[in-house]
């Protein structure tokens, strides 16, 4: 006959989980992903920012470690120093990266920019349009792609040669409209959610975005190293921040109240409203398409042309080689 008396080690066992709250793992349980990230600082956040406070990246299997940087090519270089696996940037950055040869990959398209990106005076200002710069000063950041198409495309286009106004890096821009604030120049190049801020308290106003010029397309990018040794924490990512943009085109309240919320733990006291006016000039379209692989190649030619001043030294980078579409796929497909 069967003996049911349970061993005495077994009773001393169940005792000491039942005491402890123990209770073992289940069976096929899995450790969280992990990844480091880059949020933006700007709008273009927006989707990591929602994605970490609203859990989708938790639901999604991962665990980020994140810092925010004011600019996309501050989290390259986290990238280059081995800090950063996943960070948003613009072309600019990202051909001039992949010319001096960093190892990371385009996975998606985090967002086009152009009508959330603005030339901007005081709303005392007599300036009306850039041609009115001659003689002046911009602040811009240098070394950006804001930078790069308004000394190339939008200056120019006003009859403007680089020795016709000065220039002030302000790579902040948190840092611009004190600037135009303090006299110090008298004209910027502005992102939002500062623009919409700005219009909002009566302190600038638009001359012109920069949809005319250029999409101003920015990048999500990889680097190689966690694409090839953990490309499920990438697919997890881009699970959770798909997740982010679909609550942005469905339910914009909801994505703008969260985005303020992040904004008003920073000690800037901003209404959702003001958020909304700022998201609604964004555009999410995360496919890497035909068009815009063609678009990332002009770019390059470009950055490489002695007339635009040759940023980049080297051949022109392989951009086919330099995308990854199956992540993005993948992604989807889990969803």
């Amino acid at each position: 006959m069967r003996n049911r008396r349970m061993p005495a080690v077994l009773v001393s066992l169940t005792l000491a989980v039942t005491v402890l709250g123990w209770s073992p793992s289940p069976v096929g349980a899995q450790k969280p992903l992990k990844l480091r990230l880059a949020v933006h600082g700007s709008l273009m956040g927006a989707p990591d920012v929602i994605a970490i406070r609203e859990g989708y990246f938790k639901e999604a299997g991962l665990d980020v470690d994140w810092r925010r940087f004011a600019l996309g090519k501050e989290g390259r270089d986290a990238m280059i120093a081995g800090a950063i696996d996943v960070n948003a940037t613009a072309p600019t950055p990202f051909m001039i990266g992949l010319d001096k040869g960093v190892p990371y990959t385009a996975i998606a398209v985090n967002s086009v920019i152009c009508s959330a990106n603005h030339v901007v005076v005081l709303k005392s200002s007599d300036l009306n349009n850039v041609g009115q710069l001659r003689g002046k000063k911009i602040g811009l950041p240098k070394g950006t792609i804001t930078e790069y198409v308004f000394m190339t495309r939008i200056a120019p286009s006003f009859g403007l040669k680089p020795e016709d106004f000065q220039v002030a890096n302000i790579p902040d821009p948190k840092d611009e409209i004190p600037s135009l604030v303090a006299k110090a120049v008298d004209m910027v190049t502005l992102g939002e959610p500062h623009t919409a801020i700005g219009e909002r308290d009566g302190t600038v106003r638009i001359i012109e975005n920069f949809c005319k010029y250029d999409p101003l397309p920015f990048l999500l990018t990889a680097t190689n190293k966690i694409i090839n040794e953990h490309p499920d924490a990438v697919a997890a990512y881009l699970r959770g921040w798909l997740r982010a943009i679909k609550l942005v085109k469905d339910d914009p309240k909801k994505a703008a109240a969260v985005y303020a919320e992040e904004q008003r733990s920073l000690g800037r006291t901003v209404d959702a409203e003001v958020i909304g006016t700022a998201l609604g000039r964004m555009r999410w379209e995360p496919d890497l398409t035909p068009e815009m692989e063609k678009y990332l190649i002009d770019q390059a030619k470009d950055l490489a042309a002695p007339a635009t001043g040759k940023r980049i030294i080297g051949a022109v980078p392989n951009i086919g080689k330099a995308l990854n579409r199956d992540l993005l796929a993948k992604a989807r497909a889990a969803r």
